[in-house]
């Protein structure tokens, strides 16, 4: 998986293909959170738009 392909990159010092995994991960981490933010405010109403 993603995991095995950043390992190896590093032992073969292929520091563009970490780069790139490190990328996706960070955008990854923020699509994640973004979800969970929405589906927060859509599942408890108390939650109003301008606290997210």
């Amino acid at each position: 998986g993603l995991g095995r392909l950043i390992f190896q990159s590093i032992a073969n010092r292929d520091l563009i293909v970490v780069r790139n995994c490190v990328m996706l991960l960070a955008g990854m981490v923020v699509v994640v959170n973004f979800i969970v933010d929405v589906l927060y405010a859509v599942i408890d109403p108390r939650v109003k738009a301008s606290e997210i």
